[in-house]
C-alpha cells in the first residue's frame, strides 16, 4: 500500500509507541500512536520524577551514563518473524531481551506485530498480544491506512535504544522491570534521512523468564510494582545511582 503523494513527500516523524499517546506527523495530519505495554514518557532530563537515587551505595558520584561502562547486550540465538529471541537466564539476558523485543517490533504491520508479540509473550499475558495489535491497527487507522495491512512501500522505520533501567520484581530476579530510552527515525523513499526523529523517549517493559526465553508480561500483580526512575540525563551522576547505563552498540 502506497501513501498518497502528498504524504510521501511529507516529513514523517514517529512520536513513540507506548501507552501514553505520542504522534506521528505525516502532510501535517497528527497520528496518535499507543503502545505496547507499561508506560511511555518524555526522559528528556527537565522530566520529575519523587524518586530519589537508588543505585549501589559504592557507586562513585562523579560517574555519568556517558562516562561509566555501558550496558552490555547479548545477541538472540535466532529470530522469528523478525524478532530476536534466545536470550541467557541472567540479568543481563533480561535487559537484552527487552532491549532487542523493543528495536524489533514493527509498528506499523499489523500481522508481523502479532506474530512477533506471540513469539515473545507471556502465555500468563494475553493480553500483551491483543493490546499490542490494536494499537498498532489504530495508528493505520488514524495515518489514513486500511486498519489491517503491511508498511506502505518504502517507509522504513528504525527504533534504536540508548539507555537502560533495571530492576528485578521478585526475589528469584527472574521478573525484571526494564526502563529504555530510545530514539526514533523514519525515512520515505523521498526523504531517507529523519531531520526531525523522535529522541529520547521512555518506555517500561517487564520481561518474566518462561520457557526457556525472556517473555513479556502485563500481568497485574508485577505492573502494579513499578518503580519510578530519575529523569535520564547522560551527564548527570544521579541518572548513574539510579542505575541508568548506556547500551554498548556494536
Amino acid at each position: 500500500m502506497q501513501l498518497d503523494s502528498k504524504a510521501r513527500r511529507a516529513r514523517l516523524r514517529l512520536i513513540g509507541l507506548g501507552a501514553v499517546a505520542g504522534a506521528v506527523v505525516v502532510g501535517g495530519a497528527i497520528l496518535t500512536v499507543n503502545g505496547l505495554s507499561g508506560d511511555s514518557q518524555s526522559a528528556r532530563p527537565d522530566h520529575k520524577t519523587s524518586a530519589s537515587p537508588s543505585g549501589s551505595p559504592g557507586a562513585q558520584p562523579s560517574l555519568t551514563p556517558a562516562s561509566g561502562k555501558p550496558m552490555p547486550v547479548d545477541k538472540p540465538e535466532k529470530t522469528k518473524y523478525g524478532m530476536g529471541i534466545g536470550f541467557p537466564n541472567s540479568g543481563v539476558g533480561a535487559v537484552s531481551a527487552a532491549v532487542h523485543y523493543w528495536q524489533d517490533l514493527d509498528v506499523l504491520d499489523d500481522s508481523i506485530a502479532r506474530r512477533q508479540l506471540k513469539a515473545v509473550s507471556s502465555p500468563d499475558s494475553p493480553e500483551v498480544v491483543s493490546h499490542g495489535v490494536s494499537r498498532v491497527r489504530k495508528t493505520r487507522e488514524t495515518a489514513g491506512l486500511a486498519p489491517s495491512g503491511s508498511t506502505p512501500a518504502g517507509m522504513s522505520i528504525t527504533t534504536e535504544v540508548q539507555a537502560v533501567r533495571s530492576r528485578s520484581l521478585n526475589n528469584a530476579g527472574t521478573v525484571v522491570e526494564v526502563w529504555l530510552v530510545y530514539d526514533r527515525y523514519a525515512s520515505l523513499p523521498e526523504k531517507p534521512t529523519d531531520e526531525d526523529p523522535l529522541k529520547g523517549e521512555e518506555q517500561r517493559l517487564i520481561v518474566k523468564w518462561q520457557d526457556g526465553d525472556w517473555k513479556l508480561t502485563e500481568e497485574a500483580r508485577y505492573v502494579n510494582r513499578k518503580t519510578h526512575p530519575l529523569a535520564y540525563d547522560p551527564k548527570s551522576p544521579y541518572a548513574f545511582r539510579d542505575g541508568w547505563r548506556q547500551v554498548a552498540h556494536d
